[in-house]
């Protein structure tokens, strides 16, 4: 029975009504529409937003009724008008599987899940880096990365930093208003409050480093977390590791070494780096080229932790050099890049550089 209710595109799951001032006529629970397809929109009447502009009647939220909608941003987009229906298109397409809110005239709220098919898979942690078994002192980001789209603003809930006796650190991450996410909510990024890594600023002085160098720590992913389609979390995740030096310097290309690849072969190109890099933005920082500057088409890999970065061209290697382009902004996982680290003394000048490129001279097959 439960999976005839949960058809694709059904429309509403529950409907939460609110006080409602004399004379304002609702809709009726069919009023709303939702789109057959994630880059549609939703559609109300216009005789059920009474004298309000589309805008102000008709607000889109990410979640479920129970999180909205007060203190939350609507999904921005676009509002038009065609014969007795007003339409709101996302300005990114809809995530299958989501479930949203749709707020009417500010005193009705009405859910709709986009795309769900059948019962809800479970949804799982997939991994945290930085993943290595020690990580600097002044790391500066974790990525979580999830197996399903989860449901935003429920992060402080369930993910805490503990040290090795168990307690947690409440302010090692930066709190946000919108919760760093992916696009389709299936990776969010934790900031660590940078007041806690550069050294002589008043958060540092106050609560000290939230990681310290021979420590012990873990970062943990309770469960419970509700995902997009309302199946929550059954098994938590618990990524431990102890903290080494800190990084205060910047990446130094002179020391990175690069595989030599076969001529007229499928050989990766390997990069072994002189430390961990950010492990999202390797995965788009570095363009390899021919001699001509024309990109080589292929899949990038993150190996050890960040440490090594490896290429797999789409065709065989052709010719006898090729150029890796690496953008200057490409931070290392304490935030530091090729113009300046990210702890530096007020008045350093950054260095002026676009891109970091050097040669890679390719072998006889």
């Amino acid at each position: 029975m439960l999976g005839g209710c949960l058809k694709r595109w059904r429309l509403v799951l529950t409907a939460t009504f609110l006080a409602i001032s004399p004379g304002i006529v609702l809709a009726e629970e069919g009023g709303l529409g939702v789109p057959e397809h994630t880059s549609g929109a939703v559609s109300i009447p216009l005789e059920n937003l009474g004298s309000l502009a589309p805008s102000d009647g008709l607000r889109v939220f990410v979640g479920p009724a129970s999180a909205c909608c007060e203190g939350r941003s609507p999904v921005t987009g676009r509002y038009r008008v065609a014969g007795d229906l007003a339409y709101f298109a996302p300005a990114f397409p809809f995530i299958e599987g989501q479930v949203y809110s749709a707020l009417i005239m500010g005193t009705t709220i009405k859910e709709f899940v986009v795309g769900l098919d059948s019962l809800p898979e479970q949804p799982e942690v997939v991994a945290i880096y930085p993943s290595g078994p020690v990580i600097p002192e002044n790391t500066l980001r974790f990525y979580i990365e999830f197996a399903r789209p989860m449901q935003p603003h429920r992060a402080e809930e369930f993910i805490a930093l503990q040290r090795a006796d168990g307690t947690e650190d409440r302010a090692a991450f930066m709190s946000f208003k919108q919760e760093l996410w992916n696009r389709d909510r299936t990776r969010l990024t934790l900031l660590m409050d940078p007041g806690r890594i550069k050294r002589g600023v008043a958060t540092n002085l106050e609560l000290g480093p939230a990681l310290e160098s021979g420590q012990s720590y873990a970062l943990v992913v309770g469960d419970g977390w509700p995902g997009a389609n309302g199946a929550t979390l059954d098994k938590g995740f618990r990524a431990a590791f102890v903290v080494g030096d800190p990084l205060r310097t910047r990446p130094d290309p002179e020391r990175w070494v690069a595989s030599a690849p076969r001529l007229r072969t499928l050989d990766p190109l390997d990069i072994r780096f002189d430390r961990p890099f950010d492990h999202v933005q390797l995965r788009h920082a570095i363009v390899v080229q021919d001699t001509r500057g024309r990109p080589i088409g292929g899949s990038v890999s993150v190996l050890q932790n960040g440490s090594v970065w490896r290429f797999v061209p789409d065709d065989v290697w052709i010719d006898p050099e090729i150029l890796v382009a690496v953008d200057a902004t490409l931070e290392d996982v304490a935030g530091n890049n090729f113009r300046e680290v990210l702890d530096h003394a007020v008045g350093t000048p950054a260095r002026e550089v676009d891109e970091v490129t050097f040669k890679v001279t390719l072998t006889s097959p």
